[in-house]
């Protein structure tokens, strides 16, 4: 009987684990994985399947539309009263023309506004242009927008004597479309949406100062995007010569170490001198510091109301967004820039300036020239001549300092040249294949070539 009783209570005890460890087909329990909790369910065969637990909603997203978006500022070269200008500067393949933008300005403090594309290409719809666009590899917050490499964008010399900054252009992409997102309490994510054609436009400065000058058809499409006065206004500050100065910030304006001469012709009715060069800007070091602008512009939202209103909630300013042009975080040693350069003469009589310096804007990747306003250090000045009597007119002349920098400038149409700039000391200079010391003394400096 004792055997017969301990195989019961064996029984008994097996059925009992069978039926605390099978379950209900059906049944759902609760459980946690990874610290979330979830629920599993029992399955037909008795025993509950893993834990699942449910996917995060979709963080709140739309779509925002800045008025506007400045793409560069082009700087127009010197020009020829009553019209016939032959100068012109162009941006082709050896220019990434354009802009690098972050938006975080448009946010309150400890918001971070993160780029999440990846890149692509954005067309034109007023020009046959394209764009290029995508996530700085140096900068998460930023994203870069510059013209391709197989368009070319060109500034033709005004009907002015000299260097007129009201024809300077300051070029808009309008009403652009930005995919936005809002994934956690302090963080936004934003992109462009080349979904829809790129509408460019640029903007005279002396349009922008006067707004009665805007073409009509041009004024109507701005006043339908809701630009006002104040846009206008605050469009000019990406040009700090549009109020007429002529101080040149270091930071932002790079010198070539670049001069050329700007002459008028010898006398009524002749043309005048031409002069061709590559304007190029090289980084030959790496640097870390930062040069920016910041440019505010209305803007409008597109999504539901819940994500409308997280977003206005965070904005630093409600209905307007932030655009911080800048300088790469790091500019990387090697960083090239290119453009064609061609300068005409000014009419005959002009007496203004006749030394232009070049210099290169960092923000907007584009080239600036101005009149030659330095002190004159130790000037280095002299005639070229040419054995077989061969035209030396714009022939290029290199002053090589003893740091190793090179000072640039052209011959005008006597064969004379003047490096204004020189820093004194022993130097060389390199024209047309031929070297030549520089005298310690302020003597001319005759050069003949073969």
């Amino acid at each position: 009987m004792k055997k017969l009783s301990s195989m019961v209570v064996i029984v008994i005890l097996g059925f009992a684990q069978r039926a605390h460890a099978f379950c209900v087909p059906g049944d759902e329990q609760a459980c946690v994985l990874n610290g979330k909790h979830g629920t599993r369910t029992c399955g037909s065969n008795g025993m509950y399947g893993p834990c699942v637990v449910p996917s995060d909603p979709p963080p709140p997203s739309g779509y925002a539309h800045p008025r506007y978006k400045i793409l560069t500022v082009v700087y127009a070269p010197p020009g020829r009263q009553g019209g016939g200008s032959q100068s012109s500067v162009v941006y082709g393949s050896g220019s990434t023309w354009g802009s690098t933008s972050s938006c975080t300005s448009s946010f309150k403090q400890g918001y971070s506004a993160t780029v999440t594309a990846t890149g692509g290409f954005l067309s034109s719809s007023t020009a046959s242009l394209l764009f290029s666009y995508g996530r700085s590899s140096a900068d998460s917050t930023a994203t870069e927008i510059k013209k391709s490499a197989s368009s070319q964008i060109s500034q033709a010399g005004p009907a002015v004597d000299g260097i007129d900054h009201d024809r300077d252009e300051i070029w808009l992409w309008l009403n652009p479309k930005l995919y936005v997102s809002l994934p956690n309490a302090t963080s936004i994510e934003w992109q462009v949406d080349g979904s829809q054609p790129m509408d460019v436009q640029f903007l005279y400065v002396g349009w922008l100062k006067n707004p009665s000058q805007i073409p009509q058809f041009l004024a109507d499409h701005l006043a339908a995007l809701g630009f006002t006065a104040d846009d206008y206004a605050e469009i000019l500050r990406a040009d700090p010569f549009a109020s007429g100065s002529t101080e040149i910030d270091p930071q932002r304006y790079v010198s070539l170490n670049t001069t050329f001469p700007y002459e008028p012709p010898f006398a009524p009715g002749d043309p005048g001198p031409t002069l061709n060069f590559n304007a190029t800007y090289s980084s030959t070091t790496t640097t870390g510091h930062e040069v920016q602008s910041e440019i505010k512009a209305g803007v409008t939202w597109e999504g539901g109301l819940s994500f409308i209103t997280l977003v206005e909630a965070k904005l630093k300013v409600a209905g307007e967004w932030t655009w911080t042009d800048k300088t790469s975080t790091t500019d990387s040693s090697g960083t090239t820039e290119t453009a064609t350069v061609t300068v005409g003469s000014p009419s005959f009589g002009y007496t203004g300036p006749t030394d232009i310096a070049v210099y290169y804007d960092v923000i907007y990747k584009s080239f600036v020239f101005a009149p030659y306003e330095g002190f004159a250090r130790s000037p280095v000045q002299g005639w070229i001549y040419s054995r077989s009597n061969r035209d030396v007119a714009g022939q290029e002349v290199v002053l090589v300092d003893a740091r190793g920098v090179r000072h640039r400038t052209f011959a005008d149409a006597s064969g004379e040249f003047r490096i204004l700039d020189a820093p004194g000391g022993r130097a060389r200079l390199l024209v047309g294949g031929v070297s030549t010391d520089v005298p310690a003394s302020a003597d001319p400096v005759d050069i003949e070539l073969p």
